[in-house]
């Protein structure tokens, strides 16, 4: 399965957008076929990549399968989805405490805009957005 997932990837990254096969479907590279004056067929690696996978066992255009997918390996590597698709909403007061609370750091000059924003777990873009607000 590693090798199929290590060969689907590589054939992704082609930079020409294609490969080519032979009408035996054994894979040419284009400048070989055309010094031999061997017909080929282009391919779009995506459909072909599909075929294999789902041949294997994976059906990846089934949403079904890859929500459940998704949902085992957040389970196995402890990142669960649920945790991270919710977004926070802060009410204005909620803003107005962390901004008081930022302008007590900020005096002391103990620690940057950023690793404030990382403390109190909202991004760093939103936390500016506040301060200019």
């Amino acid at each position: 399965m590693r090798e199929l997932i290590k060969e689907a990837i590589a054939d992704l990254k082609k930079n020409d957008g294609f490969i080519y096969v032979t009408s035996e479907g054994k894979r040419v590279d284009l400048h070989e076929a055309a010094a031999r004056g061997i017909a080929v067929t282009p391919v779009n690696p995506k459909d072909d990549v599909i075929k294999k996978l789902e041949n294997a066992g994976l059906h990846l255009t089934d949403g079904r399968f890859l929500n459940d997918l998704n949902e085992l390996i957040g389970l196995i590597t402890g990142q669960s989805s649920a945790k991270t698709s919710k977004r926070r909403t802060f009410s204005d007061q909620e803003k107005s405490k962390i901004l008081e609370e930022w302008k007590k750091v900020e005096a002391t000059g103990k620690k940057t805009k950023a690793a404030f924003a990382r403390e109190i777990g909202i991004g760093y873009q939103t936390f500016i957005n506040w301060l200019r607000g």
